[in-house]
């Protein structure tokens, strides 16, 4: 995969997340040690695999956040240029919103996966 920039980058979450000014996102999987006694070598079994967003932007006054964290699991897709994005099935877990005195309004999204299927790059 070729080096890309953020500046065309851009959050869809069942409709584009506007004045986004970054997003992160964060996968692991769980191992488990499965080592009997008499083995010689350690043994390890793979486990869930797990995907956690953050959406970075600035706050908005027509934004309706409270209607953003329904409970309801969507396609989350976080494009990294104009065609190309990772995308899965996703809660939106918080939003948090704050106000500066010396600056704009900042708000803050947390996503969880919910995909067996795993984090998929288009």
């Amino acid at each position: 995969m070729a080096v890309y920039h953020g500046k065309s980058a851009k959050v869809d979450f069942g409709g584009v997340i506007s004045f986004t000014t970054a997003w992160s996102l964060s996968t692991s999987a769980d191992v488990a040690e499965a080592t009997d006694m008499g083995d010689t070598w350690k043994l390890f079994e793979a486990g869930f695999d797990d995907a956690t967003v953050t959406v970075e932007g600035h706050a908005a006054t027509e934004r309706d956040t409270v209607g953003q964290v329904t409970g309801a699991a969507d396609t989350l897709k976080c494009y990294i240029d104009a065609t190309n994005y990772f995308s899965f099935n996703a809660f939106c877990t918080s939003i948090t919103e704050t106000a500066n005195l010396n600056d704009i309004g900042k708000i803050s999204y947390s996503f969880e996966m919910d995909d067996a299927a795993g984090v998929v790059y288009a």
